[in-house]
C-alpha cells in the first residue's frame, strides 16, 4: 500500500468517525419535543427536528421568490439555526435562563461541534452560519428569523384547528405581532392569522 493511499484511508476513517459522532449527537433533535408545546399541553407535540425540517422547506420556497436571496445559504441557516439544541435542549423564556446565558450555552455547543467536525466536514462554516443567524444582520438571516416565528405560529394555528392543545395558544401569536423583519414574513403571517380567524368564525357559527 502506498503512503498516499494509507494517508487517504486514515483521513476517511477519522472523518467517518467524526461524521457519525456528529449525527449521533443530532439524534436528540428528533426525540426532543419543543418546550412551548409541552408547556401548553399539546398532545403529541412536534420535535425540534420537525420544526427545523419545515423551516428548511420554508427557506427554500421563500428564497425562490426573491432573487436577492441566496437559496443555498437560506437552507443552510434553517438546518443549523437550532443545532445547538441537540445538547442544550429547547430553551424558551419560560425556562428561567437569561438570553446571555442561553447564548453562552449554545455557543459552547457549537464550538464543540466545530471541533468535532473540523474543517474537512464543514465545522468552521457551520459555526459561522450559526453566528450569522444569531446576529440576524444579513438579508438571509433576517428572513430566517421571520421564518422561525412563521413556522411556530403556523404550527400553533394547526394545533388549534385540530383541538390538540389543552391551553390557549394565543401567546404564540401575540409574542410575534409587529416583529416581522421582512415583507415575506409579514405576508405569510397575515395569511396564517387570516386562516386562524376563519376557523374561529366557523366554530362560532356552529
Amino acid at each position: 500500500m502506498s503512503s498516499d493511499k494509507a494517508s487517504t484511508d486514515s483521513m476517511y476513517a477519522a472523518s467517518s468517525a467524526a461524521a457519525i459522532d456528529f449525527l449521533t449527537l443530532t439524534r436528540s433533535l428528533k426525540t426532543t419535543k419543543r418546550t412551548g408545546w409541552v408547556i401548553s399541553g399539546v398532545s403529541h407535540p412536534e420535535s425540534i427536528a420537525d420544526h427545523m425540517y419545515r423551516m428548511s422547506l420554508m427557506a427554500m420556497i421563500a428564497s425562490f421568490s426573491n432573487e436577492s436571496l441566496d437559496t443555498n445559504r437560506c437552507i443552510k441557516l434553517a438546518l443549523i439555526h437550532d443545532l445547538a439544541e441537540a445538547k442544550v435542549g429547547d430553551i424558551t423564556p419560560h425556562c428561567g435562563v437569561s438570553d446571555e446565558d442561553k447564548y453562552k450555552l449554545e455557543l459552547g455547543t457549537m464550538e464543540q461541534i466545530q471541533s468535532m467536525l473540523g474543517p474537512l466536514l464543514g465545522g468552521d462554516e457551520i459555526i459561522e452560519l450559526w453566528k450569522e443567524y444569531e446576529e440576524g444582520a444579513s438579508t438571509e438571516a433576517k428572513l430566517l428569523k421571520d421564518l422561525d416565528k412563521i413556522e411556530m405560529i403556523l404550527q400553533a394555528q394547526e394545533y388549534e384547528a385540530e383541538g390538540s392543545s389543552a391551553k390557549s395558544l394565543d401567546q404564540f401569536f401575540t409574542s410575534t405581532e409587529g416583529k416581522w423583519r421582512t415583507e415575506i414574513g409579514r405576508a405569510w403571517a397575515m395569511e396564517i392569522v387570516s386562516r386562524r380567524k376563519k376557523v374561529d368564525d366557523n366554530n362560532d357559527n356552529k
